[in-house]
């Protein structure tokens, strides 16, 4: 299928992935994350009372008024949510803030054992094969830890360009580490938004992954081309049309 692709499509250099949602659920990873630091934390302190979704985001938002970083670093929002968790225990003192990196290195492990979807190994080390392959996230996945620093070159997280995907920084910056252009790139993601919306604006190929089935909500752009199962993403590819 890979020469199938050469042959049409000499002008594609470079593929980019979303990471969270498109190679892996994220949810059961974050949950059990989320789950393993409480637990720690737990058994130090006693039992805690760690709020509804809904007062995180007001403190989030409260956190962002104070330090607009919060936005789009979530590892040291997270760090500072568990220190403020622990604080209301301990106060603000040299032992919560030590309780509380030790907390987060135990979720940034959980964090990163992650279950890849059916077929992404074997999908993305065939296109490795004659492509440049890279990851752009909004979030803090580790890319060495989770065994894909041999097949993706490069990871452009949002606190290297300081934003969050839709904004354009993802893309040009991996334009600017390749020295490609935007006729020779292709994205690949999830959201509809972050992914789909933001390749979009930004001038780029975009293939949306959509195992779920979805419907398409955003009405500014076209449906984007789809695939649902990692076994036919180089069948996808290879219908795409680069110029």
């Amino acid at each position: 299928m890979i020469s199938l692709i050469l042959a049409q499509k000499k002008m594609l250099k470079l593929i980019t992935f979303d990471l969270d949602d498109t190679l892996w659920d994220v949810r059961p990873t974050l949950i059990n994350a989320e789950k393993k630091t409480r637990e720690f934390i737990e058994t130090k302190l006693g039992k805690l009372e760690w709020g509804s979704w809904e007062e995180f985001k007001e403190i989030r938002k409260n956190l962002i008024k104070t330090d607009a970083s919060y936005e789009y670093d979530v590892g040291k929002l997270r760090k500072k949510l568990l220190l403020m968790k622990i604080e209301e225990k301990l106060g603000a003192t040299e032992e919560a803030k030590k309780l509380a990196e030790n907390a987060f290195e135990i979720f940034y492990i959980e964090r990163n054992k992650v279950n890849f979807f059916k077929g992404v190994i074997e999908a993305l080390s065939e296109l490795a094969s004659e492509f440049k392959l890279a990851s752009l996230t909004n979030g803090n996945a580790c890319i060495k830890t989770i065994g894909l620093d041999n097949i993706f070159e490069f990871n452009v997280s949002s606190v290297d360009v300081k934003s969050n995907k839709p904004n354009s920084g993802h893309f040009e910056k991996a334009l600017q580490l390749t020295g490609f252009t935007k006729n020779e790139m292709l994205h690949i993601g999830d959201h509809q938004v972050n992914d789909m919306l933001a390749a979009h604006n930004f001038g780029v190929k975009h293939l949306w992954f959509n195992p779920d089935n979805l419907d398409w909500e955003v009405d500014c752009m076209p449906l984007p081309t789809a695939f649902s199962e990692w076994p036919s993403l180089v069948k996808e590819i290879s219908k795409l049309q680069f110029t």
